[in-house]
């Protein structure tokens, strides 16, 4: 996981963003934050804070839906996101009350020891980039 960790944070230093974070949760998961995500046109902010879980038993077990900080996440027409809400907490969170909206957005097909959390990353970025 060290290496992953490393290689997203070299990815997210290009992009312009960065992994802030890693924290460990009881089950075994991992919350990853990413501040300063370019997000692209047609959102109600420029920039955002996208939150992801490697959960327990990555990479066997493929990532699955996102958050971004703070909630409230809208198009720029003030319209909630295509699969989106502001309801659903990231699964273990020990951070009681997050204000965040979640994206319900999965990937398919995930084969361990291909995929990794770079590619995950890049996936949350391409439902993104457009806004819809």
């Amino acid at each position: 996981m060290d290496k992953e960790l490393k290689a997203l944070e070299e990815f997210c230093r290009r992009a312009g963003c960065t992994l802030t974070a890693q924290e460990r949760l009881p089950n075994g998961g991992l919350i990853l934050r990413v501040e300063n995500v370019d997000i692209g046109p047609g959102w109600n902010r420029e920039r955002a804070t996208v939150l992801f879980l490697a959960p327990p038993g990555y990479p066997a077990s493929k990532p699955d839906c996102f958050w971004i900080e703070p909630g409230n996440f809208r198009l720029a027409n003030g319209a909630t996101p295509q699969a989106a809400n502001d309801g659903n907490p990231i699964p273990g969170d020990t951070v009681s009350g997050r204000n965040t909206t979640w994206f319900s957005w999965h990937v398919d097909p995930w084969q361990p020891g291909r995929d990794t959390l770079v590619k995950y990353f890049q996936i949350i970025l391409s439902r993104l980039k457009p806004a819809r």
